[in-house]
């Protein structure tokens, strides 16, 4: 099978009728398993297949949405088998760290993407910071006074980034143009 009819491959169809038969299955006592499980572990193989076609061809688009469906389906799962605290304060630093994880998978796709590395690693530690708060390690206070201090840092960093990728995208043009002389 070429690149091009495995791109055409309808990943949400497969999904679909995997999900139905599961379900079907449920209905019939044939498969002990609730909805919700069901579901979650659904959202991980969609996100996964979706990260692993945009690997495999190339494909940047579905990258950053595959993951989010991946790693918030791994969170979800952590916290429906109790490996994780089931509750909001949990979950909303997880999510940033998902968010932040995604924006990574789109720097690893691409290593010039290197001014994406700056809101991985903002959502991250914002992430990473308020989940050490709810283990007790730091208090919320400080977290929220240090973001409310330092944020303008992240602007710098990803302004200059911009620039410094401008800068190199225009470098490249100008060889391009001299060796065409």
């Amino acid at each position: 099978m070429d690149k091009q009819q495995i791109a055409r491959i309808p990943i949400l169809g497969i999904f679909l009728v995997i999900l139905g038969v599961g379900l079907l299955l449920r209905q019939l006592n044939i498969l002990k398993v609730d909805g919700e499980t069901f579901l979650i572990f659904g959202l991980v193989a969609y996100g996964g297949a979706m990260v692993v076609r945009s690997f495999t061809m190339n494909i940047r688009q579905s990258l950053f949405f595959g993951s989010l469906c991946f790693y918030a389906g791994v969170l979800l799962l952590l916290g429906k088998y109790d490996l994780v605290e089931n509750s909001p304060y949990v979950y909303v630093p997880g999510f940033l760290i998902v968010f932040g994880l995604a924006f990574l998978m789109l720097f690893v796709f691409n290593f010039r993407d290197y001014h994406l590395l700056v809101p991985a690693l903002i959502f991250i530690s914002i992430g990473v910071a308020f989940m050490m708060t709810e283990i007790g390690y730091w208090y919320v206070s400080d977290v929220k006074d240090a973001i409310r201090m330092y944020w303008p840092a992240a602007l710098i960093l990803f302004g200059g980034l911009i620039l410094l990728r401008r800068t190199s995208k225009t470098q490249i043009l100008n060889k391009d143009q001299n060796s065409k002389l």
